[in-house]
């Protein structure tokens, strides 16, 4: 019973530093969202929304809510990512046809 508690304490304080520095490093595309304009506003704004919604995964999962942890942030998250994919895989397509017309 004791060795339980001190992993779900560990467990618990790795969720909690993780979310920290999570939450942390959202703090430069966040800023660049704001400053950016056009195609790479929209790719920074993805990737903030990405690292803002891992963080809180961390922190719900730290709080013993593993269901809206597990069953809805994490799947979110993942779609996040791949929205953050796509806009970039349209972003560099854009920006290659656009040189090719320009030669």
């Amino acid at each position: 019973m004791k060795n339980s508690a001190l992993k779900v304490a560990i467990q618990n304080g790795l969720d909690f530093i993780g979310a920290i520095l999570i939450l942390l490093a959202a703090i430069i595309p966040a800023y660049l969202s704001v400053k950016l304009r056009g195609d790479l506003r929209k790719m920074t704004i993805a990737l903030t929304a990405f690292i803002v919604l891992h963080g809180t995964y961390h922190i719900v999962r730290m709080q013993g809510m593993e269901f809206l942890a597990d069953r809805i942030l994490e799947p979110a998250s993942v779609m996040t990512l791949i929205a953050f994919g796509t806009i970039y895989i349209g972003v560099s397509y854009r920006k290659k046809k656009q040189e090719t017309v320009e030669r």
